[in-house]
């Protein structure tokens, strides 16, 4: 538990000064705007993942039904196709190809946790070991790529 709420303050100090040190160029872009967008993705990809890690865990604590969890996950690949779209709206205006690349790895870790939904979605469905496994290789596939962008040290 402590591991967990030392790596959250971790990331919430590195999202903090991330968006610190991009504001002021930011700022005389686009009025923060990128900035704002930049942060609430990297905050949103990190409480995805948790809110799916933690749908997992209620579902093996026999605490969610089946039901719950897949209308849990279907709603979060729905909201995530949402943004993805909303993403590239933002991306056709964007200049800077640093910003581009931003929204493209953005874009492939939102792929990367409808995946792990929908892994563990089926999972809840069949509670098979095959799909059990793949919803794990789902789940350490896009952690380490949300450390990556969000420059999260493990």
């Amino acid at each position: 538990m402590l591991r967990n709420f030392l790596r959250l303050t971790t990331f919430s100090l590195a999202i903090c000064f991330a968006i610190s040190a991009t504001t002021a160029t930011a700022q005389a872009a686009d009025d923060g705007r990128l900035a704002a967008i930049g942060g609430l993705s990297a905050a949103h990809m990190y409480t995805t993942y948790i809110a799916i890690g933690a749908t997992a865990d209620a579902f093996g604590n026999d605490v969610y039904e089946t039901k719950q969890v897949q209308d849990i996950m279907g709603g979060m690949v729905g909201m995530i196709d949402t943004l993805k779209k909303q993403l590239l709206l933002v991306q056709e205006n964007c200049e800077d190809p640093s910003d581009k690349d931003y929204i493209d790895e953005t874009i492939q870790v939102y792929n990367l946790l409808q995946e792990e939904a929908r892994q563990l979605s089926t999972f809840a469905k069949t509670r098979d070991v095959a799909d059990h496994r793949a919803y794990e290789k789902a789940r350490t596939t896009v952690w380490p790529r949300i450390e990556k962008l969000l420059g999260i040290d493990d």
